[in-house]
């Protein structure tokens, strides 16, 4: 039975046996299908993928199951499947819509839907709101889900099983600068995290270099374990792969979630570089080599250090709600060279409107190339133009949501300080934060509440070493 089926800034997420199981699939993908009768009365044609998890396979068919049992006709992908190519796919056959079968870098007990209307961006929050409210008047009613079993839908010509690597794969190669690229030459450690990277990134990769290059894959299998660890190509999960980079004297690290919408990238020191500084080396990419018009975007929570590149370059950049589907409205007007968040995500100007972990990897061996340095020079050129940066992520877990109310109302009472610094600005777009009076530093904190589970997260950033580490003292003590 539904146990309260949301969906968070991308899709919807729960644990598998617990509450993502057949019954609540089936109500959502019923809620989906109605949402899109609604729009259209017939000739529907929807993309269903899945990830590299424990039953995604079951999950998809049940979904086109229910899908053309309401006469929607269905294709779905043959293998695991990024939610990127899905993004692409929907656009590139002019389809209503996609739905992947993710949750991206949760862990191994969680399963998720996502679902990408017909611009091939995640689903804004009034489609959400509709398929959330839809699905619990479902729970209400009865007998009001419509199945039929795939080899009927097959006779029906309704459901087609497709392979999604070629077309995707075309795309991207006219993207980048490919003959600089192979000219160039790459050695490269790629972790692809045990996700849906695999048949992808390498496919790409290996039609970019040839033998002269060394690129070793690692990981790139499927194990819905993930290894051990969440899915996510942290800090911590690329240790490993850095240790490999400077081993072996390799020019980077890269590396996907599970649904390589994500990105990680370590450079040619082993070190790993945050999204936060990475959003910032593409874009002085985007504008110095590959010449691309346009403004920047980053939600709230990111790093400042875009808008020192924008201005370098006389650009400007609009800040959005956390979410990247605001990122990908914004992107769809053509006004922007790029849109990122510092939780690893990023698109580009003319591309998809979902977040793009390949596209990521491969802007880094074109940078490289572009340049003809290594990602540890590029990463100084651009700090000489955005001055150092200091900033962090803290996820605080807490026990109950009361104490998570209790840390977000401490920071709405602060009326004119935080932890001693004049309050310059309030930011209240998503979440809770103050921008800082703090002489020539640029100074921010911001508090935004998990919508699933007890945890607050706080983004600290100072250009000010000495100021980053008294707000970071003074975050260490919420509880």
């Amino acid at each position: 039975m539904n146990k309260g089926i949301k969906f968070g800034t991308s899709g919807w997420r729960g644990i598998i046996a617990d509450d993502f199981t057949f019954e609540n699939v089936e109500i959502v993908s019923q809620a989906i299908a109605d949402y899109l009768m609604m729009k259209k009365e017939k000739g529907l044609k929807i993309i269903i993928g899945y990830d590299a998890r424990f039953m995604v396979e079951d999950f998809s068919q049940r979904v086109a199951q229910v899908l053309t049992g309401n006469g929607i006709s269905v294709m779905l992908c043959d293998r695991p499947t990024p939610t990127p190519v899905i993004s692409y796919l929907i656009t590139l056959k002019k389809l209503d819509g996609g739905i992947n079968l993710t949750a991206s870098h949760n862990p191994y007990n969680y399963c998720g839907l996502k679902f990408n209307p017909e611009d091939g961006g995640p689903a804004m929050p009034e489609v959400t709101d509709f398929i959330e409210k839809r699905a619990m008047e479902i729970c209400l009613e009865k007998n009001n889900i419509k199945k039929t079993d795939l080899e009927t839908a097959k006779r029906k010509k309704l459901f087609s099983v497709i392979t999604p690597v070629e077309e995707y794969t075309e795309m991207m190669l006219k993207k980048f600068d490919v003959e600089k690229m192979k000219e160039q030459g790459l050695s490269a450690g790629v972790d692809m995290v045990f996700g849906t990277g695999n048949d992808f990134l390498d496919t790409i990769i290996n039609r970019i270099y040839d033998k002269r290059s060394q690129i070793v894959y690692y990981n790139d299998f499927r194990d819905p374990y993930f290894g051990g660890y969440r899915p996510e190509p942290d800090e911590i999960r690329l240790k490993t792969l850095g240790k490999d980079v400077t081993r072996n004297k390799m020019n980077m690290g890269l590396a996907l979630d599970n649904d390589a919408d994500r990105f990680g990238i370590v450079d040619d020191k082993g070190e790993f570089i945050s999204p936060n500084e990475y959003l910032a080396m593409v874009a002085y990419h985007l504008y110095k080599n590959k010449k691309m018009d346009g403004d920047l975007i980053r939600s709230v929570a990111t790093s400042h250090m875009m808008d020192q590149v924008a201005k370098h370059f006389d650009r400007q950049t609009t800040v959005t709600p956390v979410g990247f589907k605001f990122i990908g409205e914004l992107l769809s007007t053509g006004k922007y060279a790029l849109g990122g968040e510092e939780s690893g995500g990023l698109s580009i100007k003319d591309h998809v409107l979902e977040k793009d972990g390949l596209l990521a990897c491969l802007l880094a061996a074109e940078m490289h190339a572009n340049e003809g340095k290594e990602l540890s020079e590029i990463r100084k050129d651009v700090e000489k133009i955005t001055g150092k940066f200091y900033s962090t992520r803290l996820n605080i877990e807490l026990e109950t949501n009361e104490q998570k109310e209790k840390i977000i109302e401490s920071f709405k009472s602060q009326e004119s300080t935080y932890s001693g610094f004049k309050i310059k600005e309030r930011l209240d777009m998503d979440g809770i934060g103050f921008q800082l009076e703090d002489e020539e530093a640029d100074t921010w904190i911001l508090a935004r509440a998990s919508g699933t589970e007890p945890v607050v997260r706080i983004y600290i950033e100072s250009s000010k070493k000495e100021s980053f580490d008294k707000l970071l003292k003074e975050v260490r003590h919420l509880k």
